[in-house]
């Protein structure tokens, strides 16, 4: 019998946080082998690296995906979760047949994985984003960084976590871009638009005025210092409810921002490129959210009925 998967899910984090994955990530991994160590608990499985083969990681899948019709308030899990999780858990097996060769070879070799639910991110039409936009009009600080915030969000789609990391040194304005730190600690320079620079600008003069402003090099401030990640979160959703624009999210900037790269002649690649995707098939899901409305756009300037 081979060691417990328990103990070797323990190296396994402590490679994962090695190899310098963000603590998101490793949080994710985490939670993934929690819920096979609770499927296995309840159903009184055993958990050695060489019990646990396909057959009982098909049945886990099933369990994870049965979770939401099973009375169970407040435990529901999403079909991209478990996508997720499935992929978090076959990065596990691999590592105990490439790195640690606890294993020949991987019960995840054999199985397919859950295919995805898809439902496009409905983006943000011109008169909610201009609705928006009014809804941070005037001169207090507040008013100039929330308006800040959503135009570079507008502009450049980034995530959550990357807008929340700006410095002030992050902003270039004689090449108009700011440098980002994604997934993987991976940067990137996103461009960003006159009328996005003009909003930073007014930022910037109000900031240097902040109480805070001396004692750090983040950029987005709030009342008692750095605004944390939940802080531009409850920024977009008071702005939001402010402008009368529903269901107003961070990543409806970054699905809206690709759709407007795309429909304006932006290549998938270079779309990859700037939101920090390492392929394009991230860019085609994301263009994905108004792909109907852009066919429809682009058969109209082609008008093929027309030509004869």
């Amino acid at each position: 019998m081979n060691d417990d998967l328990r103990e070797l899910a323990d190296d396994y984090l402590r490679h994962v946080e090695a190899t310098g994955k963000s603590p998101q990530t490793l949080a994710y991994y985490r939670r993934a082998l929690a819920e096979l160590f609770r499927f296995l608990e309840l159903h009184s499985l055993p958990t050695g690296s060489d019990q646990v083969n396909r057959r009982e990681l098909e049945r886990f899948i099933v369990w994870l995906s049965n979770r939401e019709s099973r009375r169970d308030p407040g435990r529901g899990i999403s079909r991209q979760t478990v996508i997720g999780y499935y992929r978090a858990l076959r990065t596990f097996w691999a590592w105990m047949v490439t790195i640690e060769e606890e294993l020949d070879r991987s019960p995840f070799e054999r199985m397919r994985a859950p295919r995805p639910e898809y439902k496009p991110v409905p983006i943000l039409q011109d008169d909610e984003l201009q609705a928006l936009i009014a809804a941070c009009r005037g001169n207090t600080f507040a008013a100039r960084r929330d308006l800040a915030i959503i135009r570079f969000l507008m502009d450049t789609g980034v995530r959550r976590s990357e807008i929340h990391g700006l410095t002030v040194r992050d902003l270039d304005f004689k090449l108009m871009v700011a440098t980002v730190t994604g997934k993987g600690n991976r940067q990137r320079m996103v461009p960003f638009g006159n009328r996005t620079a003009e909003a930073l600008r007014r930022y910037l003069r109000a900031r240097r005025r902040h109480p805070f402003a001396a004692e750090t090099e983040a950029l987005w401030l709030g009342r008692v210092g750095p605004l944390q990640k939940h802080g531009i979160r409850d920024i977009i959703r008071r702005r939001a409810d402010d402008a009368g624009v529903p269901n107003v999210h961070l990543h409806r900037f970054r699905h809206t921002a690709s759709h407007l790269f795309m429909a304006n002649g932006g290549q998938e690649t270079d779309l990859a490129r700037l939101n920090g995707w390492t392929s394009t098939a991230m860019a085609a899901r994301y263009g994905a959210s108004a792909a109907e409305e852009r066919a429809i756009a682009a058969h109209r300037r082609a008008a093929l009925g027309d030509r004869f």
